[in-house]
C-alpha cells in the first residue's frame, strides 16, 4: 500500500469551532460513524479500546471537549483526522497515493511555485494543523491550506498540464466553489 497523501475540502472555521467546542453529541457522531474504523487502527498501532485508557477515542474526546491533551501526539493527529472526514469532503488522490513524500517537495512545489502558486503540497502535508495540539512524531503528517489561500490559487492551476497538477487544481476548484480550505494528511 505504501504512503500518500490524503486530502479533505473542509470548513477550516468550523473545524477549528468543533475543537474544544465541548459539543458532546458531535463527539459522539464521530466516534459512532468512524467506530469500527478507529477500533481497528488503535489494534494496529496498539493502542486500547477501552473506556477511558489512552486512545483515539480519548484523543476525540479531548479534541472536541477541550480537555488537557495528555495523549501521545499521534493519537491526537488520528483523532483530528477523523474530525476533518466527518466535517469534511474527502478530494481525489489517486496521483498522490501512493506518494513519496521528498516528490511532493522535489517535483510538485516546484510545478506549482512555477504556475505562480502560493500553496505548497509540502504545506499541506507537513505544515500543521489549524487547530492546537502535541504533534504526532511521526505520522500522520498534517497540514492544510486556509481558505483564502484556495482562492488565490485556484485561478492560477486552471491551465495546469499535469496529471498531479491538474488534481490539485480540481481540489482548489472544488475547495473555492464553498468557501473551504484543504486539509492534508501523510501516512
Amino acid at each position: 500500500m505504501g504512503y500518500g497523501v490524503m486530502a479533505y475540502a473542509v470548513d477550516i472555521d468550523k473545524l477549528v469551532a468543533l475543537c474544544g467546542s465541548g459539543d458532546d453529541r458531535a463527539r459522539r457522531a464521530v466516534s459512532g460513524r468512524f467506530r469500527d474504523r478507529i477500533q481497528r487502527l488503535n489494534d494496529e498501532l496498539g493502542w486500547s479500546n477501552e473506556r477511558g485508557e489512552p486512545s483515539v477515542f480519548t484523543a476525540i474526546n479531548h479534541l472536541v471537549l477541550g480537555e488537557q491533551p495528555t495523549l501521545d501526539g499521534a493519537m491526537y493527529g488520528y483523532a483530528f483526522k477523523f474530525l476533518v472526514e466527518f466535517s469534511g469532503r474527502f478530494l481525489d488522490n489517486r496521483p498522490f497515493y501512493p506518494c513519496r513524500s521528498h516528490y511532493l517537495s522535489d517535483t510538485v512545489d516546484p510545478e506549482l511555485a512555477a504556475l505562480g502558486a502560493g500553496i505548497r503540497m509540502s504545506g499541506l502535508i507537513f505544515g500543521g494543523a489549524p487547530v492546537a495540539f502535541p504533534p504526532p512524531d511521526d505520522f500522520p503528517a498534517i497540514g492544510h491550506w486556509t481558505a483564502a489561500q484556495v482562492a488565490a490559487d485556484a485561478e492560477r492551476l486552471r491551465d495546469a498540464s499535469t496529471i498531479e497538477l491538474k488534481t490539485i487544481s480540481g481540489w482548489l476548484d472544488e475547495a473555492a466553489a464553498t468557501g473551504r480550505g484543504v486539509v492534508g494528511f501523510y501516512h
